[in-house]
């Protein structure tokens, strides 16, 4: 129940997060929000440890490191990516794209981690999947999203790369890790990389921004909400988990409808509500089920 509340937390977290860095990623230069992001995602998780494990904070544990790397890899490596498909698309759309991992998730725990299933959600999981199918194919132009087409491309590559940092883990805490672990060895590399795209900065003509409203909220709501995530995955089943997060991609599909104005027609209009139904529907039959 309380993996249940937590992942209720992210969701929202994650919301708010994704319209505010939609936001950045259309109006700053990349570099500039790369900086803020991983600088602003060192903070948070070194602090987390600091706070919570203070004695491990000045420790080093190259085994721990080694197991922890994947994750982290995966990690950094979908922070760049949602860039790119946020800047080139519309969030309506690229939200629930993204959001549809469990997909991803579900599949890997029936695989690797024996998790049981059943018809229901293998139709949810179809449904999710064809709609990403007919969403990418002739998306409609918006002078809000330079290359729609690729937005949905990398929004598809930021999915299968959440979803296997998920996946790795709920492998690792049910072994001898825990999320102390996993983000004392996490807010080290970020610090490394948001000092690589410092120094980037310092060697080109592009100036570092100062920081708004819209990059703190953007770049520092999405890392408390991957605390809450992976304290809700140590918790609970990642089934449960990985569905009821994806909440947040409702909220955000309302406020960019609502606020952002984008356009959406009537193919894709259908295709989002049909993977926001079945997100829906995977949430509460794993519920109801466990």
């Amino acid at each position: 129940m309380i993996g249940i509340i937590i992942a209720i937390i992210v969701a929202i977290l994650w919301s708010l997060g994704e319209v505010d860095y939609a936001k950045v990623a259309k109006k700053y230069n990349n570099i500039n929000v790369y900086l803020y992001t991983f600088f602003l995602r060192s903070i948070i998780y070194l602090g987390v440890v600091f706070i919570f494990r203070r004695g491990m904070f000045f420790t080093f544990n190259s085994n721990v490191l080694k197991a922890m790397l994947p994750i982290i890899f995966f990690d950094l490596f979908a922070s760049l990516v949602v860039n790119i498909a946020e800047y080139n698309g519309k969030l309506s759309i690229t939200s629930p794209i993204m959001a549809s991992y469990p997909v991803v998730d579900i599949i890997l725990g029936i695989i690797l981690l024996k998790e049981r299933t059943n018809l229901m959600d293998l139709v949810f999981v179809l449904l999710i999947s064809i709609s990403i199918v007919l969403l990418a194919m002739n998306p409609t132009k918006d002078k809000k999203a330079p290359n729609p087409t690729k937005g949905i491309v990398f929004s598809i590559l930021y999915m299968l790369l959440v979803a296997l940092s998920a996946y790795m883990e709920k492998d690792a805490y049910q072994g001898v890790y825990t999320i102390f672990d996993l983000y004392y060895y996490k807010g080290a590399i970020y610090t490394l990389t948001s000092l690589f795209f410092f120094f980037n900065i310092m060697i080109t003509p592009i100036k570092i921004k100062k920081p708004t409203k819209d990059i703190l909220k953007g770049c520092g709501l999405t890392p408390i909400g991957n605390v809450c995530y992976s304290l809700a995955l140590s918790l609970s089943n990642m089934s449960i988990v990985a569905p009821i997060s994806s909440l947040y991609t409702v909220i955000t599909h309302y406020i960019s409808r609502k606020y952002l104005k984008e356009k959406i027609n009537k193919k894709e209009l259908i295709c989002i509500y049909i993977i926001l139904i079945s997100t829906l529907g995977l949430i509460v039959h794993n519920i109801i089920g466990n």
